[in-house]
């Protein structure tokens, strides 16, 4: 009896300063959680998922309400490590997905699309049928990006009542949606999830009075199981609207056989919107390797050559001269567009001196400067600064006269912004524009303000945000950091735009 009250008390000498140490750690983390330094609140939100209790989660869901986005995006980062059940249904209850904030519900909702595992079929209805329309949209996207990452593989196989309780979710808030960007992204989760785009939705959708929605059908009919319906993407690709095209020829390029490539051609003889003219020589560049511009006539002899049926991938690509060709261009980036926004951050290191004693804003002056000044007559353009605000020169895109330009050049070169730049924010402010196809970005690459902060969330976000519509971002990054310059050049790439890196120290 004596020998096992000795062996107790040793092993709660062993123990003891463990949990204590457990325990100090936990108390460090929270504590460092109130600071007023939006930096060392993150480093907490990291350092409370890697302790990992119940408590310690209590912690990082609450960071989701953080009105830092660098807080806020690191706690939404560590919900996918999320592995415990009882952490798991913390994050369904009033902390996460039943909070009372819809950003916080937005932003659990949005970590499910990068789960190692897709949550219950009632999880997604929940969010599905969320008041708020942005969470809504998040739990389309996540659906959308989990059928992606073939998270769903079998799934009307393997469990028919579980598929068909979220597909039905799906389809009943389709019907009842009024917002129509959202039902355009549940339309596109839904026809994902089905595995092969249904013909009848297809025409229901193309025949919309709701771009969105029909850009949606362009979006679904892009998939390798609906070859069998490319005449109705035929019929989008001639589409009024520049978003449903722009999604209808990305499709086409998807395809990547003889017919579709046709069909790419025969849309460059038709387009009239420079921007989409360029967006089709991109795909007919990457189909063929081959680097012809905007004239349809080699394209045309090209698509002669192919044998029917898929194209192979091209050995190499020819070598493009179009930037040397070029006689509109912004820091060394073509201009590829008549429906332009140039949005420059103006956040603190704008304000730098270089070694000959100007700054890099002066820099700027002049590179803003040759851009506008080489636009084409029939150009609209707009010039938008950002810091934890954006300012705009004008409400909408304004044709590009002389008198417009000097304007445009007076009010660029007198801004004297200063603060954090808000990436996040200036994008909502610029898509407020409808005529927008083309975003020049100029930005050292580092958000450093505002709602959305880390750049593997805002890349992931600006695919869903600008797709529809089919916007192009170009970027101009100065002085980019390594680490973050291969998310820009992922949105740009994958929206159809370019990036270039530019030295202004």
């Amino acid at each position: 009896m004596k020998r096992a009250a000795c062996l107790v008390f040793a092993l709660f000498a062993f123990v003891a300063p463990l949990a204590a140490a457990g325990f100090d750690e936990l108390s460090d983390a929270r504590g460092r959680l109130g600071s007023s330094d939006a930096r060392e609140r993150r480093a907490a939100v990291g350092q409370l998922a890697r302790i990992g209790t119940l408590e310690a989660w209590k912690s990082v869901l609450a960071a989701l309400a953080d009105p830092d986005g660098q807080v806020a995006d690191e706690a939404q980062l560590q919900l996918v490590s999320v592995a415990a059940p009882e952490v798991r249904k913390l994050v369904l209850g009033k902390d996460g997905l039943a909070s009372k904030n819809a950003l916080v519900r937005e932003r659990v909702v949005e970590s499910f699309g990068r789960a190692t595992s897709a949550p219950p079929a009632d999880v997604f209805a929940q969010a599905l049928a969320d008041r708020e329309a942005g969470v809504r949209r998040a739990a389309a996207w996540s659906v959308e990006r989990l059928v992606r990452a073939q998270k769903y593989v079998d799934a009307w196989k393997t469990d028919m009542i579980e598929a068909s309780a979220l597909e039905a979710a799906l389809a009943a808030q389709i019907g009842r949606e009024k917002e129509l960007e959202t039902q355009a992204a549940l339309i596109v989760a839904q026809q994902a999830f089905l595995g092969a785009p249904r013909r009848k939705d297809m025409e229901t959708w193309k025949a919309s009075k709701s771009a969105p929605a029909r850009a949606a059908a362009a979006i679904a009919l892009g998939a390798p199981t609906a070859s069998e319906s490319l005449d109705l993407l035929a019929a989008l690709a001639a589409d009024a609207n520049f978003g449903v095209r722009a999604n209808a020829y990305r499709s086409f390029a998807a395809h990547a056989t003889k017919s579709a490539a046709q069909q790419l051609v025969a849309a460059l003889e038709r387009e009239e919107s420079l921007r989409g003219k360029w967006l089709l020589a991109g795909h007919l560049r990457a189909l063929s390797g081959l680097s012809h511009r905007l004239d349809p006539r080699p394209w045309k002899q090209w698509v002669d050559t192919l044998a029917d049926g898929p194209i192979a991938a091209p050995e190499r690509a020819e070598r493009s001269s179009d930037e040397a060709g070029s006689t509109s261009a912004f820091a060394g980036l073509p201009i590829r567009s008549e429906r332009v926004a140039f949005l420059i951050d103006m956040s603190g290191s704008m304000w730098e001196k270089r070694a000959d004693g100007r700054t890099r804003k002066e820099l700027v002056d002049e590179e803003l400067a040759r851009a506008l000044r080489s636009l084409s007559p029939q150009t609209r353009f707009n010039v938008i600064v950002y810091t934890a605000r954006p300012v705009a020169w004008k409400e909408r895109l304004t044709p590009a006269a002389p008198k417009a330009i000097a304007e445009a050049l007076e009010f660029f070169t007198k801004r004297v912004d200063r603060g954090t730049g808000d990436f996040w924010g200036a994008l909502e402010f610029a898509l407020a524009d409808p005529e927008l196809d083309t975003l020049i970005v100029l930005s050292d690459g580092a958000p450093s303000g505002g709602q959305r902060w880390n750049m593997e969330l805002i890349a992931s976000l600006f695919e869903e945000r600008t797709r529809l519509r089919g916007l192009v971002l170009d970027v101009v990054l100065a002085d980019a950091p390594k680490a973050l310059r291969e998310h820009w050049r992922r949105m740009a790439e994958r929206s159809g735009g370019a990036t270039v890196e530019i030295a202004l120290k």
